[in-house]
């Protein structure tokens, strides 16, 4: 542990120690479960696990489970926002991404049980589960977070922490809610309603539980904002520009319809013979949608019983989520393709090179659609039962989850917008035709800008809406991925007796199926498309093993030594994965601990077999342009190895409490897809040029394609210190009673070695836009208060981000961000009901989210753009 991290801790230790401020929903609560430990006999202050009840997620007014967490100040550089320009086929799910270690590095569970990925990865490779996907938000009863390596425990992909997700299974009565919010800033786009329902029955020794919820989401599109329109401006527009032969080479000429059809005129020198030289922008920016078209429903049921020494719970989930969001009227020829001098809108009296795209803004947004299914089964059986003279409970759960989706993107095909160009355009043009025949069914595309501005069919220069639907093409992904697990354990709380108490173990082991499938259309297998090119399906699966023990040794009844070990095949390779921590009670108010864990993530299906590509933003020259990025998936990677050491304190004293988790994690050969603009950068700092085989030109010299590998990166070292304190609650008498409490992570080191830029990152502090970290402010913190009276209430939050460097744009600062939130609310009895009301407003102040000079003009993974949002809820039970 590096000394600054330590003596930060024991500082804050010694503050507390003199009766300072205390808080933290990690130490207020008292159930230790699955999530942090297997083996009975830890206490509650001995793991860095923070719990987020029913009633938290209630009072922080944020919509779902996934903005919880990607507020939640140890999680950082989350996708949950949705943004066309880093997120291809990701729209609609939401993730989590612990200690800022990517989004594959932290295991989700619900009730403790591993769910299927989605069957898509994001846009840098990494393979997640979807908390939109996972149970309707009224069946949560809580939310454990432990923030600490747990493949001990819990296998592979456990290297940042663990998410568990525990529902309300034991709930009686019925409850129905409903909720209204939007942000006040965009006429009215935006809005969303939700409505929800839980009931839960005792049917004899069984207990049926059932939840449903339903969201409907009214988009805001990019041009309904005043921060968006010109954040995406590309120089291949509609119409567009063309690099003409003259004496002395080429020169590029701007069309000279641009600003009337539409485009961005980009002036780059004095008007020659030939034309006004520059390009024709096209602004794509206000095409995308700030908040996509969504509804979503999601369904909980389980059935559990109690038979004495034995008891059984059954559950199954669903989730369908349908989204369309806006994308650009359409994509760039990349191929840079000639027309000839014969095109009918050809000014210029000669073959020209074409730099622009087949649509612009007359056609408006081109939509993107996105179907995601989700179906989770579980079955778990415990049994009580003598054995060897020990108490012992067996457990043994089996579980499938299977996540599909249906995405489709469109996009010009090349063969078809080539053909047209020359004059051979049509579905219908006879072979041996001349060009343009319209008798032989033969029709010529015209890309300049009198083609967007004629309106007469009898014009030659008339685009035919029928040719250009013929040009037009859709691919429709369908990727569906799997999972199938068995587990069985056995626990007793009494192995053998030590002087300070009972010896505890559980041993256990796992089975598990993982598989995934992607389908495209035949267009995209050939790479027939325009832009977006196209690749191959591609499959695959494996079976995985594993055992593992735990163990908590009294040995003082002030101390307690915890043990774990797990082993884990994954047909090509396997791990085993120690675990060591001591917690002593210094008093009774004050535990310290200590653990020390190696943990492991092996590679995601998606990084061993995929062959993707995807549209990302690239720096080129003093632009930021879209191209295609392909990257193969490879069986020879290595799996993620680390090694994590955490030093806390918990201390409780009345109403007080708190923890200090100063923390360390040290990963080896991490799995990362190689950054394109890293692979940009390198090759063009060489020697001024783009000559790296992995970067694709055109024949003008364009870049049209970078190729992209997943490779394992030396190492990641990351550490920092997180704070928590609060009070249960201060009488005030007859004003009633307050609370507070504040939670803060510090990140102190994010040392990087970027495999394509072959140097030594400080990832710490900084956007991470050109290598393959993502978004990391060094402090995030959330401070909180509530007063209860009778039946009301106040809730205030404050949620703070400090100020980072953002790499694409030459180091500038991206602004320090925070938001206050404020919730009002009353509960009471209506007609024997329960009735409980709340408004509030999320962002109260309506702080603009900080600038960045990027499509969408905010940090999508880490600031929220929707600006003051105002919401009401309602719920009566009974």
């Amino acid at each position: 542990m590096k000394n600054k991290v330590c003596v930060s801790a024991l500082a804050l230790m010694a503050v507390l120690g003199e009766g300072g401020m205390a808080f933290g929903q990690s130490v207020t609560d008292d159930v230790i479960t699955i999530t942090a430990g297997r083996a009975p006999g830890a206490q509650t202050g001995d793991r860095p696990v923070i719990t987020l009840d029913s009633d938290a997620l209630a009072a922080s007014g944020l919509s779902d489970l996934g903005d919880a967490l990607a507020f939640n100040p140890a999680i950082v550089g989350s996708e949950f926002n949705d943004d066309p320009g880093t997120q291809n086929d990701t729209s609609g799910t939401s993730s989590v991404n612990l200690r800022g270690l990517g989004l594959g590095a932290t295991l989700v569970l619900v009730n403790g049980v591993r769910q299927a990925p989605s069957s898509v990865a994001s846009d840098d490779g990494a393979s997640f589960v979807d908390m939109n996907a996972l149970v309707p938000d009224i069946a949560i009863s809580r939310v454990e977070i432990l923030k600490d390596g747990a493949s001990p425990l819990h296998g592979s992909d456990a290297i940042a922490g663990v998410v568990n997700v525990i529902t309300r299974d034991g709930y009686e009565g019925f409850e129905v809610q409903t909720e209204a919010r939007g942000p006040d800033g965009f006429d009215g786009a935006g809005f969303t309603s939700i409505l929800s329902a839980l009931a839960g029955t005792e049917m004899g020794a069984l207990h049926l539980t059932g939840a449903i919820s339903y969201r409907d989401t009214d988009g805001v599109e990019g041009f309904e904002t005043d921060f968006i329109p010109g954040t995406g401006l590309s120089a291949l527009g509609q119409p567009g520009a063309y690099s003409v032969p003259t004496p002395g080479g080429r020169q590029l000429i701007i069309d000279r319809d641009c600003a009337a059809a539409g485009g961005q005129p980009l002036v780059l020198g004095a008007d020659t013979a030939y034309g006004t030289p520059g390009y024709c922008r096209l602004d794509y920016g206000q095409f995308f949608s700030l908040i996509p078209d969504e509804t979503r429903l999601n369904l909980y049921g389980a059935l559990s019983g109690d038979f004495g020494d034995t008891r059984l719970t059954v559950r199954a989930a669903w989730a369908d989520t349908q989204l369309t969001r806006g994308n650009s009227p359409s994509l760039p020829a990349l191929s840079f393709p000639t027309i000839p001098v014969a095109n009918p809108g050809n000014y210029f009296g000669q073959d020209v090179v074409w730099n622009g795209r087949p649509r612009g803004v007359s056609a408006g947004a081109a939509r993107r659609s996105f179907d995601h299914d989700t179906l989770r089964l579980d079955a778990g059986l415990e049994h009580d039962f003598d054995a060897l003279g020990r108490d012992w409970t067996g457990a043994v759960t089996l579980a499938y989850s299977r996540n599909e989706l249906e995405a489709t993107i469109t996009d010009h095909i090349g063969d078809r917008v080539s053909a047209a160009l020359n004059g051979f355009g049509g579905a219908n043009c006879q072979t041996g035709a001349s060009a343009g025949d319209e008798s032989a069914g033969c029709s010529w595309f015209n890309p300049f800008g009198s083609g967007a501005l004629v309106t007469d069919p009898s014009d030659p220069r008339y685009n035919n809406p029928e040719l250009l639907d013929w040009m037009l093409g859709e691919d429709v992904r369908t990727s569906t991925s799997e999972l199938t697990s068995l587990d069985a354990s056995v626990t007793t709380a009494a192995l053998f007796a030590l002087p300070a108490g009972d010896v505890s173990l559980t041993v256990g082991g796992q089975l598990r199926t993982e598989s995934l499938e992607v389908n495209h259309g035949q267009t995209f297998n050939d790479d027939a498309f325009l832009f977006i090119v196209g690749g191959p399906d591609y499959s695959g699966e494996r079976d995985v093993a594993s055992v593992f023990a735990e163990s908590v040794i009294p040995l003082h009844e002030r101390a307690r030594l915890t043990l774990a070990a797990r082993y884990e095949d994954l047909e090509a390779f396997s791990s085993t994965d120690p675990k060591i921590a001591l917690a002593v009670d210094i008093t009774e108010s004050l535990t310290l601990s200590a653990s020390w864990a190696q943990s492991f993530r092996a590679p995601s299906l998606h990084q061993q077999v995929s062959a993707t590509t995807t549209l990302q933003s690239l720096t080129l020259g003093n632009q930021s342009l879209f191209r295609p990025v392909r990257t193969v998936g490879s069986t020879a990677l290595d799996p993620e190895s680390s090694d994590s050491y955490t030093l806390s304190a918990s201390w409780r004293n009345g109403g007080w409490s708190a923890r200090v988790d100063a923390w360390r994690l040290e990963v080896e050969d991490l799995i990362i897809e190689e950054s394109a603009n890293a692979i940009l950068a390198a090759d063009f700092a060489d020697d001024g040029v783009y000559n790296d085989p992995l970067v694709e030109l055109s024949q003008a010299g364009d870049v049209v394609l970078v190729r992209a590998n997943f490779v394992n990166a030396p190492s990641v070292e990351a550490q920092g210190v997180d704070f928590a304190i609060s009070h249960d609650g201060v009488d005030l008498g007859r004003f009633g009673l307050i609370n507070a409490g504040l939670d803060a992570v510090y990140i102190d080191e994010f040392t990087l070695f970027d495999p394509v830029l072959n140097t030594t990152i400080q990832a710490a502090g900084n956007r991470n836009f050109t290598n393959f970290a993502r978004s990391l402010p060094q402090w995030r913190a959330s401070v909180r208060t509530g007063w209860m009276n009778g039946p009301w209430s106040v809730n205030a939050q404050a949620r703070f981000i400090s100020s980072y460097d953002d790499d694409e744009n030459g180091g500038a600062e991206i602004d320090s961000w925070t938001a206050y939130d404020l919730q009002a609310g009353w509960t009471g009895t209506a007609r024997g009901h329960a009735v409980t009301a709340s408004v509030g407003a999320l962002n109260l102040f309506d702080e603009a989210a900080p600038t960045v000079n990027t499509p969408l003009g905010y940090d999508t993974k880490v600031h929220d753009a929707r600006g003051r949002v105002l919401y009401a809820r309602i719920s009566v039970a009974r």
